[in-house]
Parts: structure tokens; C-alpha cells; sequence
């Protein structure tokens, strides 16, 4: 694989990284809002708890429990993205070092 392929497969994971370090986050930020509106349901009828829930603004408990194995996953995921993110990183440095060691040992051209 030559330098260039490797530099445009470095950037398609830095955009893999960071899109899922925003669905982490997003993650995060729901089961937070979760945790706010589990306090709030013992004060909510049970009337008030289906409405809110149908609007959307409470969320149902297995939707709770599916945001709750995501932000696992979104980790899980990161993780797995860095680990591979490291051997790229390696082998664009290796190539790095190639072109700059094929420069470095060409002969100039002869006088004669």
C-alpha cells in the first residue's frame, strides 16, 4: 500500500473517531436525561407519565435500558477504532520513513 492510500485511510478513521465519540456523547446526554426523568416519574401521575412518554419527553424504560447498552457499545466501539487507529498511525510512520529514506540514499546524478 503506497503512502497516499495510507494517509486516506488515517483521515477515514479520524472521521470514524469522531463521529463516534459524538454518538458516545449523545449516548451519555440521554441516559443523563434518563436518570433526571426517573427522579421526576414519582412525582408525575400516571396519566402525566403516559402523555409525556407518547410526546416524547419521557422516555419508555426499555428505550431507557436499549440507551443504557448503546453508551457500552459506543465505548466498546471507540475502543476498537483507537486500537486500529495505532497500527494506521504505525504504518503511516513506516512509510514516512521509507519515502524519506529512499530520498536521503538516492545517488545524485553523475558529472560526467
Amino acid at each position: 500500500m503506497d503512502r497516499l492510500d495510507i494517509e486516506l485511510y488515517a483521515e477515514r478513521l479520524a472521521r470514524h473517531v469522531e463521529r463516534a465519540a459524538d454518538e458516545l456523547a449523545d449516548a451519555r446526554l440521554r441516559e443523563a436525561w434518563w436518570e433526571l426523568e426517573s427522579a421526576a416519574r414519582p412525582s408525575l401521575s400516571a396519566r402525566d407519565v403516559e402523555r409525556l412518554e407518547t410526546l416524547g419527553l419521557l422516555l419508555t424504560p426499555p428505550v431507557a435500558s436499549t440507551i443504557m447498552r448503546s453508551v457500552g457499545e459506543r465505548v466498546a466501539d471507540l475502543a476498537a477504532i483507537h486500537r486500529l487507529q495505532a497500527i494506521v498511525e504505525r504504518q503511516r510512520a513506516e512509510a514516512r520513513q521509507v519515502q524519506t529514506g529512499v530520498t536521503t540514499t538516492s545517488s545524485p546524478p553523475s558529472s560526467s
